[in-house]
């Protein structure tokens, strides 16, 4: 019975556990590290004294909340690149003034646009501009 506490002890240490895989400093606990953790407590309750309901309802809220929010961010990334096309889109013809990598500043008319790396540019005469390093516009 020894080795069933002691198994139940490290399963249900989720600090100890997230600390011993696959993350680093500084990054956060996705979805399916959440599950693994779930799993293992699972896995190692002790018979005898299994994981309580509220426990258990608790936890599958918190990876429903989890997987809910990932999936608004996956959303509103989806929504932030179709918003930065049609910004780009409605400076074609314009004249914009920004700012070059050197930070000096120039100006030219937008004749396209392009997205690279997921980032929306603009095309100025023989130049790509990222949206962000545009100050001015003018029509």
């Amino acid at each position: 019975m020894a080795n069933v506490a002691n198994a139940t002890a490290v399963g249900y240490n989720s600090v100890n556990f997230a600390n011993s895989g696959n993350l680093t400093g500084g990054q956060e606990l996705g979805k399916d590290a959440f599950l693994k953790i779930l799993v293992t407590q699972l896995q190692y309750q002790d018979p005898l004294q299994p994981m309580n309901d509220r426990e258990f309802i608790s936890q599958m809220a918190q990876f429903s909340s989890l997987e809910q929010m990932a999936n608004v961010a996956a959303n509103l990334e989806r929504l932030e690149k179709v918003n930065a096309l049609g910004l780009a889109y409605d400076l074609i013809g314009a004249t914009v003034r920004f700012k070059n990598a050197d930070g000096s500043e120039a100006e030219g008319n937008v004749n396209g646009t392009e997205m690279k790396d997921g980032i929306m540019r603009v095309k100025v005469g023989n130049q790509t501009v990222d949206l962000a390093n545009i100050v001015a516009v003018t029509k």
